[in-house]
């Protein structure tokens, strides 16, 4: 009788520790999967942010500086003039992302070279009256008053 209780207390010590190991397999895999939701999510409202306030930052911190819409490449390229200095800041739109370079004014901008902004499937800049920019995305449209 006293071996039979034995066995049967190893027995149930043996499925208390399977079930406790299983819990904790079962929380780790449950906190991976939930971190990896919070990570991508993360990621989504980063390139969300980016997109649709890098160009207005961009003209605001423009300074005055003339702000306009060029077609250099058969790509519509928001250029940035750094007044009398012959530079641009060049922000355009190729292959699903957002890029904005740095170059001499009238130059078409490298696209392998150039800053990754972000990622859209859409991007389209346009003026309305009164120099008030429109960028309108697949994610959102921002606006900016241009002060030039």
């Amino acid at each position: 009788m006293q071996k039979n209780m034995k066995t049967l207390g190893d027995l149930i010590s043996v499925a208390m520790m399977a079930v406790l190991f299983l819990v904790i397999l079962i929380l780790v895999v449950f906190s991976a999967v939930s971190y990896q939701g919070a990570v991508e999510l993360r990621d989504a409202n980063d390139n969300t942010r980016a997109v649709l306030s890098y160009v207005t930052t961009a003209v605001k911190g423009s300074g005055g500086s003339r702000v306009r819409i060029d077609s250099r490449g058969g790509v519509d390229i928001l250029v940035i003039e750094e007044g009398d200095t012959g530079y641009e800041q060049q922000i355009c739109f190729s292959d699903g992302k957002v890029l904005e370079s740095y170059g001499k004014a009238g130059e078409v901008p490298v696209f392998e070279d150039a800053l990754v902004v972000g990622r859209a499937e859409q991007f389209d800049m346009q003026f309305h009256g009164d120099g008030l920019l429109e960028i309108q995305t697949d994610i959102g449209t921002s606006y900016v008053r241009v002060r030039s």
